[in-house]
């Protein structure tokens, strides 16, 4: 008599299993299903001086969108445009400064065809901030790396939500790992944990309006946002802004070990670039895309891991992977 609740925890637990499957490889199938007519659809991408934001835009030129490509400086704007094909249109564009943006806005909607809307708004624009203990960091710097990566994204995606709706296209924003783990740097992390929530809020609000919220959340990749020199030049800052009496209380962060840190991040990090690329394109592409996508062998096997484990072995295993870093 003792086995048969045993067997039947075992079939209840075989059948969530099954369902579980079942629901993953329909969700899979349904996110290749692609839209058509590329060529006739227009997408803004931010932050395309460089990096993510710079490769998704050729990527989109080869595939035929249109394309109005947001950098933050003059010659950014330049260099991309002489670099694409006809289909891209670059402009300047600052996502802390609302004349800016409502600038940009009425840039895009006077090169729409006539009642078109934009099929997506990529919000790729994005800073490290400050690199250092949190409570080396001043108010104004918290509010620097908030300003792009969180307020930023905000007023983005409300300007143009109007557009978005109007072709029932999708906002991509731009998380991370860090965004669901918080290791370091606290204003970064404390940013994207807001794209997060921005982004479930934004998502559960529009969905009977036709438009669709897509989460990217990479993990370590090779771009200029973790380039071994601006993280030493930020973490220095901090360093020699810092008081000794309160610096002595982080034997840890000294500048000697910082560095070892940074190194050894730096040759552990993905060169892949493409990855997060991919990721963009299949939140713009598919018919049914994906609420969230983790990229990168790290975050899908590492951390995705940590933050479903007890946060006292969480923290534990962070702590010592960090002092193992510094030494």
């Amino acid at each position: 008599m003792s086995k048969l609740p045993a067997m039947d925890c075992c079939c209840v637990a075989g059948l969530l299993l099954a369902v579980v499957l079942i629901y993953q490889l329909v969700t899979w199938l349904r996110s290749r299903m692609r839209v058509s007519n590329y060529d006739k659809k227009h997408v803004l991408v931010t932050g395309c001086d460089t990096g993510f934001g710079c490769l998704l835009v050729k990527r989109l030129d080869v595939l035929g969108f249109r394309v109005f490509a947001a950098c933050l400086t003059s010659q950014g704007a330049e260099k991309l445009q002489a670099a694409s094909s006809s289909r891209v249109t670059t402009l300047v564009l600052d996502v802390t400064d609302e004349k800016s943006i409502s600038a940009a806005r009425d840039f895009v909607a006077a090169r729409l065809p006539e009642g078109q809307g934009l099929w997506g708004v990529v919000n790729n624009a994005g800073i490290s901030g400050p690199v250092a203990p949190s409570e080396w960091v001043s108010r104004d710097g918290y509010q620097a790396c908030l300003a792009v990566n969180l307020f930023g994204l905000i007023d983005v995606t409300r300007t143009f939500l109007p557009l978005v709706r109007r072709a029932r296209g999708r906002v991509v924003n731009t998380a991370s790992t860090l965004g669901r783990i918080a290791i370091a740097p606290s204003p970064y992390c404390v940013s994207k944990y807001g794209v997060e929530a921005f982004s479930d809020c934004l998502r559960r609000e529009v969905y009977r309006q036709g438009v669709q919220v897509c989460i990217i959340e990479p993990g370590y990749f090779r771009t200029d946002i973790l380039g071994q020199e601006r993280l030493l030049k930020s973490f220095k800052k901090s360093y020699d802004a810092t008081p000794v009496d309160i610096r002595r209380h982080y034997p840890e962060f000294t500048l000697e070990a910082f560095q070892k840190m940074a190194t050894n991040v730096w040759s552990r990090i993905s060169p892949k670039l493409h990855l997060v690329v991919d990721a963009y394109v299949l939140a713009l592409t598919s018919r049914f895309p994906p609420t969230r996508q983790l990229v990168g062998s790290d975050v899908r096997l590492f951390y995705r891991l940590l933050w479903n484990l007890p946060t006292p072995l969480t923290d534990w295993i962070l702590i010592k992977l960090l002092e193992s870093a510094a030494h």
